[in-house]
C-alpha cells in the first residue's frame, strides 16, 4: 500500500512568507507522520503561474493528484491550510474527491480547515481551540483593543468570522473585533464605530492578521502606506495602532491545530452521521 499526505495552501509569491508560515507546518507534518510521503501543493492557479514564470517550482493540487496517481499511490490524505470552510475550501474539496477511484487510488480524504466545527453534539469546537491555543495569548488589557483581520469570502463560509467574534465576546473579550478585507464585517461595521458594543473606545488598537501567510494582503491591504489600507484608515480616524506583522503559520500552536485536523482525517473521525440523529430512510 502506497500512501501520501498532500498539504494544500492557497499559496504565496512572497518567498519569505512561505518560508516562515507554510514550510514549518509542512515540516511538522513530515516529522509527525514519518510513515507517509508528504507533499505540498498550492490551490491558487495565479500564484502557481507567477511562481513558474519566476523560475520556481510550484504545482496545483490537481497536478499533484495526477502525479501521485501516476506513481501508483493507493491512499491520499489532503490537509488544507485554509482558514474557513468557504468557497475556496469547497472548490478544493470537489477537485480532490473527483480523483477517487482513478488508477490504483481507492482512498481519498480531505481534512477540515482551521475553523469548521462549532462544538455541536460530539463534534469539536474549532473556534474555542483557536482561541485557547493561540488568540488568548494575543489579548491585551481591557483598555486596549484587539483587531483580527481575515480575508473574507463570498459564500456562507464567511459567517465563520462572525461566529469567531461571538465566541470571543462570550468569553468576555469585549475589546476584540473581527473584520475581513473582502467581505463582511468590514472596518466601517465594527471598528470605526467601536463604542457601539460597550460605549468605550480603546486607547490603542493592536492589529493582527487572521491570514496564514504574511504576504501581499498583510503588507499592502492591512499595513500598506496607501490611504485605503486598514492601518491608514485607523490612523486617519485618530487611533493609535500597533501593527503585528505575523502570519498565522508563524505560531507553533496553529501548526498543532492543523496536525490535529489531519489526525482526525487519517482516523476518519466526524465523517459519519451523528448517532444522536435518526437514521435516514431509504426512500425516493
Amino acid at each position: 500500500m502506497k500512501q501520501a499526505i498532500v498539504v494544500v495552501a492557497f499559496g504565496t509569491t512572497v518567498r519569505a512568507a512561505r518560508k516562515a508560515c507554510i514550510d514549518p507546518i509542512v515540516q511538522r507534518i513530515k516529522e509527525t507522520y514519518s510513515d507517509y510521503d508528504v507533499y505540498l501543493a498550492f490551490s491558487s492557479r495565479i500564484v502557481v503561474k507567477r511562481l513558474r514564470d519566476a523560475g520556481e517550482e510550484a504545482i496545483t493540487e490537481a497536478g499533484m493528484m495526477e502525479r501521485l496517481i501516476e506513481e501508483g499511490y493507493t491512499s491520499l490524505f489532503v490537509q488544507p491550510l485554509h482558514f474557513t470552510g468557504g468557497a475556496e475550501y469547497d472548490k478544493l474539496k470537489r477537485s480532490i474527491l473527483a480523483y477517487e477511484g482513478q488508477g490504483q487510488l481507492h482512498t481519498v480524504r480531505v481534512g477540515r480547515p482551521l475553523l469548521f466545527f462549532m462544538g455541536q453534539e460530539e463534534y469539536p469546537d474549532d473556534y474555542e481551540a483557536l482561541i485557547d491555543t493561540c488568540l488568548k495569548a494575543l489579548m491585551v488589557p481591557p483598555e486596549e483593543g484587539v483587531l483580527f483581520v481575515g480575508h473574507g469570502g463570498l459564500n456562507v463560509g464567511n459567517a465563520a468570522y462572525s461566529v469567531l467574534q461571538m465566541k470571543l465576546w462570550r468569553r468576555g473579550w469585549c475589546n476584540a473585533r473581527v473584520i475581513t478585507l473582502e467581505s463582511y464585517p468590514t472596518l466601517e461595521d465594527t471598528v470605526l464605530p467601536w463604542e457601539w458594543v460597550d460605549g468605550k473606545r480603546p486607547s490603542k488598537i493592536h492589529v493582527y492578521p487572521l491570514l496564514l501567510v504574511a504576504g501581499d494582503h498583510m503588507l499592502n491591504d492591512m499595513f500598506g502606506d496607501e490611504a485605503d489600507s486598514i492601518a491608514s484608515r485607523l490612523y486617519a480616524a485618530g487611533d493609535e495602532v500597533v501593527e503585528h506583522r505575523h502570519g498565522l503559520g508563524e505560531y507553533p500552536a496553529i501548526g498543532d491545530l492543523y496536525v490535529q485536523h489531519l489526525e482526525d482525517c487519517l482516523a476518519n473521525r466526524y465523517e459519519e452521521r451523528s448517532k444522536r440523529r435518526p437514521v435516514i430512510p431509504d426512500v425516493k
